[in-house]
C-alpha cells in the first residue's frame, strides 16, 4: 500500500470508526438543554448513553459474523444508513422514552463502524503490525472527539438542541458516500457458513474460551469503562453543578481528547519497538495511579473542574495506549474469523461500558463519587486481570 493510499485508508477507517464519539461527544453539551426540554433529571438523561451503548453492543455481536459472510463493505453501508435514519428520527423525539429507543437503534448502526474497522485491519495485518495500524487509526479518530464538544456547544448555542442529531446524520451520510466510492473490499476469506447457527455458535464458543482472547478482552473492556463513567455525568457535574458554560465544557473535553490522541501516538510509536504487552503494562501503570488519585480527591470533597479534568486527562493517555494493543492481541489468534472475534470483543467492551454508564447515571447525586468509583474500577481491575493471565499472554 502506497503512502498516499495508506493515509487515505486510515482516514476513511477512522471516519467510520468515529460514529460512536460523534453520537456521544456532540450529545454531551446538549444534555442539560435536552433534560430541561424533556423535564427529566440530567442523571436520567445520562442513562440514555448507556442505552445507546447497549445498542452498540447488540449490533457488534451481529455485524461481525455477517461481514464474515458477505464482506465488510455492504455491512458498513447498511450500518451507516441505519445510523442516519435514527439520527433523523431523533430530531423529532419529544420525550425520554422515544429518545432512548431511537438512540438504541442508532447504537446498533454505530456498531458497524468500529467493529468492522477492526476486522478490516485484521484482514490486512496481524499482531504488532495490526496494533500499529489500529493505533494510527485511533490517532486520527481521536481528533474527532476533540472537535465534537465545540461543534455540539456551538449548535446548542445558536440553534435548537435537535441540531446535534442533524449533524450526526450529515456526518454519517458523508461516510456512506466515501465508503461506496473509495473503499475496496478487504475480506479474502468469506465464510459461507458464518451465519449457520451451529457454525456461528461454534465460532463464538471457540473464540470465547480462548484464554488469550479472554485476557486481552477483559483488560481492554474494563479499562475503557472509566470513559463511560465520565461520559454519563461529566456534563451534569461540569455544566450544571459547577455552573459552567457549554463552551467551557467543550474546551475541557478537548483537553481530554488531546490526551487520548497523545496516548494513541505513543502506542503507535512503541508497539513495534516494545511489543504489545510492554505498552499495555505502561498504560496500566498510568491508569492505576490516576484512578487512585481521583478517588482520593473525591472522598476528600475536592470538587472542582481541575480535580475532575486533570486526573481523567492523564488516565486517558494510559487508556488509549491500552486500547489498540489489547484489541490487536485479542483478535490476532483468529485470522479466518476476524469479524466474529471483533464482534465478540466489541460486544463485551460495549456491554461493560454500558453497564458502568447506566450505574453511574442511576446513582448520580451531584457529587463526583459515582464517577470516581467507576475510575477506580477501570484503573485497578485491569492490572489484576493482567497479572492473573500473565502466563497466557507472555
Amino acid at each position: 500500500m502506497s503512502p498516499v493510499k495508506y493515509i487515505l485508508f486510515i482516514t476513511l477507517i477512522a471516519g467510520i470508526s468515529s460514529l460512536n464519539p460523534v453520537a456521544i461527544d456532540i450529545f454531551l453539551p446538549a444534555m442539560p438543554a435536552i433534560a430541561q426540554s424533556m423535564a427529566v433529571d440530567p442523571g436520567t438523561l445520562g442513562i440514555t448513553l448507556g442505552i445507546f451503548t447497549v445498542g452498540t453492543a447488540s449490533g457488534q455481536i451481529i455485524f461481525g459474523p455477517v461481514s464474515d459472510r458477505f464482506g465488510r463493505k455492504p455491512i458498513i453501508i447498511f450500518g451507516l444508513t441505519l445510523y442516519v435514519i435514527a439520527a433523523i428520527f431523533a430530531l423529532y423525539s419529544t420525550n425520554i422514552e422515544e429518545l432512548s429507543f431511537i438512540r438504541f437503534v442508532q447504537g446498533i448502526g454505530a456498531a458497524s463502524g468500529r467493529i468492522i474497522g477492526v476486522a478490516i485491519v485484521r484482514d490486512l495485518y496481524a499482531k504488532e503490525r495490526a496494533a500499529r495500524l489500529l493505533s494510527n487509526i485511533w490517532t486520527v479518530s481521536t481528533i474527532v472527539p476533540i472537535l465534537n464538544p465545540f461543534i455540539g456547544s456551538a449548535l446548542v448555542h445558536y440553534f435548537h438542541w435537535s441540531s446535534v442529531f442533524l449533524f450526526m446524520a450529515i456526518f454519517a451520510g458523508t461516510m456512506v458516500l466515501l465508503t461506496i466510492f473509495f473503499f475496496k473490499e478487504t475480506s479474502k476469506h468469506k465464510d459461507p457458513n458464518a451465519l449457520n447457527p451451529q457454525q456461528l455458535f461454534q465460532n463464538f464458543y471457540q473464540i470465547s474460551i480462548n484464554r488469550t482472547f479472554i485476557a486481552y478482552m477483559l483488560i481492554g473492556a474494563v479499562t475503557m469503562s472509566s470513559l463511560y463513567g465520565f461520559l454519563a455525568t461529566s456534563s451534569d457535574l461540569l455544566i450544571t453543578q459547577l455552573n459552567q458554560a457549554p463552551a467551557t465544557f467543550a474546551w475541557q473535553f478537548s483537553i481530554v481528547g488531546l490526551a487520548s490522541l497523545t496516548g494513541s501516538i505513543i502506542s503507535a510509536r512503541l508497539s513495534i519497538k516494545l511489543g504489545i504487552n510492554r505498552v499495555i503494562k505502561l498504560g496500566l501503570f498510568i491508569t492505576g495511579i490516576t484512578s487512585v488519585s481521583f478517588f482520593l480527591l473525591s472522598i476528600n470533597g475536592i470538587f472542582t473542574a481541575m480535580a475532575i479534568i486533570a486526573p481523567f486527562t492523564i488516565q486517558r493517555i494510559g487508556e488509549a495506549m491500552i486500547t489498540a494493543q489489547s484489541m490487536a492481541g485479542a483478535i490476532t489468534p483468529f485470522p479466518k474469523h476476524a469479524g466474529a472475534a471483533s464482534s465478540l470483543l466489541g460486544f463485551f467492551r460495549q456491554l461493560t461500558g454500558a453497564s458502568v454508564a447506566i450505574l453511574v447515571g442511576y446513582y448520580a447525586d451531584g457529587s463526583t463519587l459515582p464517577m470516581a468509583i467507576a475510575f477506580l474500577f477501570g484503573g485497578l481491575t485491569p492490572a489484576v486481570i493482567y497479572i492473573y493471565f500473565s502466563r497466557e499472554i507472555s
